[in-house]
């Protein structure tokens, strides 16, 4: 296991310099380790780059935030929007806890912070609710403004995000 997590982080930095050369952030290359995606996305193995949202210009010339799945030697970054990118290998929901469960682990994916350190985003915040054989999870930060959304078709895919979380302070 760390001998392939080590040669997944290899692939990654060697694919971040020919496809992103000069690239600057203030986390990673790393692992994308949360207990919650692992959960989700059994089997998938993530890896990221995170530049701190500051409100003024980052100290990075070429600063990114980004996901990216690493399979072997080959990388699949996950644009953010990206649904294909989020739902392949997600749980499918066939339960109020299976969609709590996913639409958290797409939020913490989206947020390109496996600590979530701005925004917790447990499975048990979230609220669950079908409708017409389709699941539509919702998670309110502090305010009905900043509602965050997930939404699953009849068959258990991911059909749509919304992530509105407040701005920094």
């Amino acid at each position: 296991m760390p001998a392939r997590r080590a040669t997944e982080l290899t692939t990654f930095k060697a694919w971040l310099d020919s496809a992103r050369a000069g690239y600057g952030c203030d986390e990673g290359p790393a692992r994308f380790g949360n207990t919650i995606v692992d959960s989700a996305y059994g089997g998938r193995h993530f890896y990221y780059v995170l530049t701190h949202a500051r409100g003024i210009r980052p100290p990075f010339e070429n600063a990114i935030t980004m996901v990216a799945e690493v399979a072997g030697h080959q990388v699949r970054p996950i644009p953010p929007v990206s649904m294909e990118g989020y739902r392949t290998g997600l749980v499918k929901v066939r339960s109020a806890r299976d969609a709590r469960l996913a639409a958290a682990a797409v939020m913490i994916l989206a947020t390109a912070d496996p600590g979530e350190r701005r925004w917790r985003y447990e499975p048990s915040r979230f609220t669950a609710k079908k409708r017409s054989g389709s699941w539509v999870c919702t998670y309110a930060h502090g305010s009905p403004i900043y509602t965050s959304r997930g939404t699953f078709d009849k068959a258990g895919e991911l059909a749509s995000i919304q992530a509105e979380a407040p701005p920094v302070p």
